[in-house]
């Protein structure tokens, strides 16, 4: 047995395996088609599982954030909400709205006023035209930063708004933030969640910049959609509709939640997040943008932090399992009394590695707050069987061509 899994025909058959692997990969980027399947693939993760099934629905509210719904509001109907709020205490208001152009002027006056009285503000903006970082391509630069309008930027803070999705499209899942972006000139943007933070509670800010170091991508740890935070509704706070404690010493968001929090549309500023229950032709987007970022600051709030593994480690993992396959395979496709059912015994057994693994994941994502990105492992179990077949007749074809016998495994061996 043990000439079995120790001997050079298995290091030989597993670098084919990776060879073949690359070889699929460079034809695939080649063809449009594959390439479609691909990007809906990518932008389904196992760990959208955990959170829509088990990690969201046992996880408590979080009562240091209260968002609230502006829906169509004008200018100075905003201004009233705040103006409201204000006289409650709140910690930090952040608002997530681009508030660009010039309004009517008496409006744009009421804002300017309700801004100018608020203690801790922190106000949209959004980083645009990225390219790669000259020193590493990796990286990303940005070449503007937009700001609300300069009456309103100079009363407040303001921090990226950008959703964290290839392309920022509406139809990809937001799974992902960072703490802060860098532009061409030399300028950095912290993000709007981080921001706010800052002002909220700056030691816990400064952890999540320094877990952030070298353009570290952070997975956002979903709380939950609107059900895990206090909300109010448009009316609840003209009307004043809540207690005070509501308020006082809390993180108010204000952002667009539709006509009412409740309805469940197609909207602008929408996106489909890792809790939605159907995460493959889902319809309608499931949270929207002022909730994921109501998300990423109880994230950094309560240091409920995801951990990935290293990419060396990674690769570690699969080629351990690469070559085990190739062992445990050539072993049966020889065997006296295996060999005869290998195909139905080979795919039992990629069946039954592939839901190990996809339990090991949910295990330490949901109770240990760690993702294992095993992607590369999963794709070698499932062709390693096939792929093994085929390296076996190469080698007995050339070995018939270059009069070598086929390194065969003897029943003695066993």
């Amino acid at each position: 047995m043990k000439k079995i899994f120790f001997n050079i025909n298995n290091i030989f058959a597993t670098i084919f395996v990776f060879a073949t692997m690359w070889g699929l990969g460079q034809i695939a980027f080649s063809l449009d088609f594959l390439n479609a399947i691909g990007e809906v693939m990518e932008d389904y993760n196992t760990t959208d599982l955990a959170f829509s099934k088990f990690k969201a629905p046992e996880t408590k509210s979080d009562t240091n954030i209260v968002v609230v719904n502006f829906g169509n509001l004008s200018r100075a109907e905003v201004a009233q909400q705040i103006n409201i709020l204000n006289l409650y205490d709140p910690a930090v208001i952040g608002i997530d709205a681009e508030y660009a152009g010039d309004k009517d002027p008496f409006e744009d006056s009421l804002l300017s006023y309700a801004f100018a009285n608020t203690k801790n503000l922190v106000l949209w903006s959004k980083v645009t035209d990225g390219r790669p970082d000259p020193e590493d391509e990796n990286h990303v630069l940005w070449d503007t930063l937009r700001l609300v309008n300069t009456k309103f930027a100079k009363l407040a803070n303001h921090g990226y708004t950008n959703a964290l999705t290839d392309g920022e499209s509406k139809f990809e899942t937001w799974r992902e933030t960072s703490s802060v972006e860098y532009l061409t000139d030399g300028r950095k943007e912290y993000s709007f969640a981080t921001k706010i933070v800052q002002k909220f509670d700056s030691a816990l800010a400064q952890k999540f910049i320094d877990r952030n170091r070298d353009y570290k991508i952070e997975i956002i740890d979903f709380r939950g959609n609107l059900d895990k935070f206090t909300k109010l509704d448009i009316n609840d706070v003209l009307d004043t509709n809540f207690v005070p404690e509501t308020i006082r010493g809390k993180i108010v968001l204000l952002g667009y939640l539709g006509s009412e929090y409740t309805s469940s549309t197609w909207d602008d500023d929408k996106y489909y997040s890792p809790l939605n229950e159907k995460p493959v032709g889902r319809v309608p987007p499931d949270m929207y943008g002022v909730v994921v970022h109501a998300n990423i600051i109880s994230m950094i709030l309560n240091q409920t932090y995801i951990n990935t593994l290293p990419e060396w480690l990674t690769w570690l993992i699969a080629i351990f399992f690469c070559y085990i396959n190739v062992a445990l395979f050539g072993w049966l496709s020889k065997h006296e009394v295996w060999g005869p059912w290998y195909g139905v015994v080979s795919k039992v057994i990629q069946l039954l590695e592939l839901i190990g693994l996809v339990y090991i994941m949910l295990y330490f994502f949901i109770n240990e707050n760690i993702k294992l990105d095993l992607t590369l492992t999963f794709i070698v179990i499932a062709l390693a069987g096939e792929l093994i077949e085929i390296y076996e007749v190469m080698v007995q074809n050339l070995s018939k061509k270059f009069g070598k016998k086929p390194v065969l495994v003897k029943e003695h061996d066993i």
